[in-house]
Parts: structure tokens; sequence; C-alpha cells
């Protein structure tokens, strides 16, 4: 074998690509795409969280007032979206409203997230939506 053969077949760089391949899919990748996934259900809660507050402010608008239709209904928009109602705190401000005034649902959660290699934590989520009485009392 002569000189030239031999400095060629150290120079062979083909299998080098395909080490780094094997190590940055694992190490990089994968965090990154359960990231994308983490985040997404995070903007999933929120947006439960918004439909629940705007459903029970539209409930109390109705009935004037914090009752227990108010909270069986953003009970059920939660309970929809894929959310626990008994870790849900939920606040009806104020408890009973005249016609035209404004009456503001809010409703918090804690959800957790987590990504492998990079660990978990909870994320305190609120939403609140406004709306005007449509009852006389």
């Amino acid at each position: 074998m002569n000189r030239r053969a031999i400095w060629r077949r150290l120079r062979n760089e083909r299998g080098q690509a395909t080490l780094e391949a094997i190590l940055v899919v694992p190490l990089v990748l994968v965090p990154v795409l359960f990231g994308v996934v983490t985040f997404g259900e995070l903007e999933h809660n929120r947006l439960v969280l918004d439909a629940a507050a705007a459903a029970g402010a539209r409930q109390a608008a109705v009935d004037g007032q914090d009752d227990q239709a108010v909270r069986d209904r953003i009970t059920l928009e939660l309970s929809d979206g894929g959310l626990n109602p008994a870790t849900a705190s939920v606040s009806v401000t104020p408890a009973i409203a005249a016609w035209g005034d404004p009456i503001t649902v809010t409703v918090s959660i804690t959800s957790r997230a987590s990504i492998p290699f990079l660990g978990g934590w909870d994320v305190p989520m609120s939403s609140d939506f406004t709306t005007r009485s449509e009852v006389t009392h």
C-alpha cells in the first residue's frame, strides 16, 4: 500500500457525520420536541381557561349573580377541555349585579410543565372575563 492510499483512508470522514448525528438527535432534538409538545399543552390549558371564564361570565350575566349555574358551567367547560375542575379556583365579582353592571369571572389553575433532561416546574395560569349583567333585580 502506498502512502497516498494510507493518507486517503485516514482522512475519510464519512463515519464522523454519522456519529455526530447519533449524538445530536437524542441530546438536542428530543428535548426540543418535548419542549414544543409541553408548551403546546400549556397553550391548550390557557385556551380552556379562557373558554371557561367566558362561559362562566356569560352565565353570570344571564343570572345576574354568582350561583350554582355559573359554577356548573365553568366545571363543564374545564371538564370538556381535559382539565380537572377540582383543582381550579373560581371567583365571581360582584356576587350580585344590577342591570348593566360589570361582572368579572376569574378562573385559575396550576399546570405542570416538564421537559426530559431539563426538569419540571409548576406554571400558574389565570384567565378572567368581564361582561355586563343582563338581569334587573
